[in-house]
């Protein structure tokens, strides 16, 4: 840097040192030319570039292998349909002879307690003694309880006497 350079930096320098007033500090803002960008005019859209018979050969493949592909799944959801529809109608016969069951043991004690009233009421017995004979059949069967398992006798401790 030459000495004109020196001088004018630390005039400005020394300037800021002083105090300024508001007043005299005036800000000047420089307009900003935006810059004009020129339209290009479209051009004409390139050729694709022709694909190599190696290209072509792979994406024929390519093809080939995505119709195989989607015959396969198609096949498996199928086989999974039929699975589970025959998977639904075994279930459904399972209940339904459940409860053709269930149906056939309500109609058989339907019957049973018929012929108790039936029976009863040609006896002309009292009203008491009849219930006491409903209730009797009426009640669940009692669990049979298991004889209690026979608890094995602690063995005697042996003690062992060691002289040192």
């Amino acid at each position: 840097m030459s000495q004109e350079d020196l001088e004018v930096l630390t005039e400005e320098v020394v300037e800021e040192e002083q105090p300024v007033s508001e007043d005299e500090c005036i800000q000047v803002k420089k307009p900003v030319k935006k810059p004009i960008y020129k339209k290009k005019e479209p051009a004409e859209p390139k050729p694709k570039r022709e694909r190599t018979e190696a290209q072509k050969k792979a994406w024929e493949k390519c093809l080939a292998n995505r119709q195989k592909n989607r015959e396969d799944r198609k096949k498996i959801q199928d086989e999974d349909a039929k699975l589970l529809a025959e998977y639904k109608k075994q279930l459904a016969k399972k209940t339904e002879s459940k409860i053709v069951k269930k149906a056939v043991g309500i109609k058989k004690k339907q019957i049973v307690r018929e012929a108790e009233i039936d029976e009863i009421s040609e006896d002309e017995t009292d009203i008491e003694t009849v219930k006491e004979i409903i209730k009797k059949r009426r009640q669940p069967a009692q669990k049979k309880q298991l004889p209690p398992k026979p608890q094995p006798e602690p063995e005697p401790q042996k003690m062992v006497l060691t002289f040192f």
